[in-house]
C-alpha cells in the first residue's frame, strides 16, 4: 500500500529537481577512494624514508671503514663507537658491529625500520630490520 501511495504523488518541481540532481555523486566516490590514496601515499613516504635512512647508514659505515683503513681508528670498538654516534642521530636503536680482518675492515649496521619511517605504517604491517654491510680494504 505505501508503494501505491508513492506512485500517486504529484511530481512537484522540488521532487522532480531532486530526482534529476547528480550533485553529490562524486562526493560518494571521493569518500570511497580518498582513504585508499592516502594509505598508498603514506606507504610510499615510509618506504622512501627507509631507503633514505639505508643510504645514509651506508655512507656513514663506508666513511668509518675508510677512516679505520688508514689507521685513524686503532680498534674495532673505537670504529664502531664513531659509526654508532653518527647513526644514532636518526636510528637510536641501531646496532653496529665492526671487525678488522687481515686486509679489510667490515662493518655491519642493523636498524629497525620503525626508526627510519616517519609515519610507521610499514612497522605496523611487518617487523623489518634494515641491514647495511660495508667492507673496505685496509691501506696499512
Amino acid at each position: 500500500m505505501p508503494i501505491n501511495a508513492l506512485r500517486k504523488l504529484k511530481p512537484t518541481p522540488l521532487v522532480a529537481r531532486f530526482a534529476r540532481c547528480q550533485s553529490g555523486a562524486l562526493t560518494v566516490e571521493a569518500v570511497l577512494w580518498v582513504p585508499v590514496y592516502l594509505f598508498l601515499f603514506v606507504f610510499i613516504a615510509d618506504v622512501s624514508l627507509i631507503f633514505h635512512g639505508q643510504a645514509k647508514a651506508t655512507r656513514i659505515a663506508y666513511d668509518g671503514n675508510r677512516i679505520a683503513s688508514v689507521g685513524a681508528f686503532e680498534t674495532e670498538t673505537e670504529t664502531s663507537a664513531a659509526i654508532r654516534g653518527r647513526i644514532h642521530v636518526f636510528s637510536p636503536q641501531a646496532t653496529v658491529n665492526t671487525t678488522f680482518g687481515s686486509d679489510n675492515v667490515t662493518t655491519t649496521v642493523v636498524m629497525p625500520a620503525a626508526d627510519l619511517a616517519a609515519i610507521g605504517l610499514i612497522s605496523r604491517i611487518v617487523d623489518l630490520d634494515v641491514t647495511v654491510l660495508s667492507v673496505h680494504m685496509r691501506d696499512i
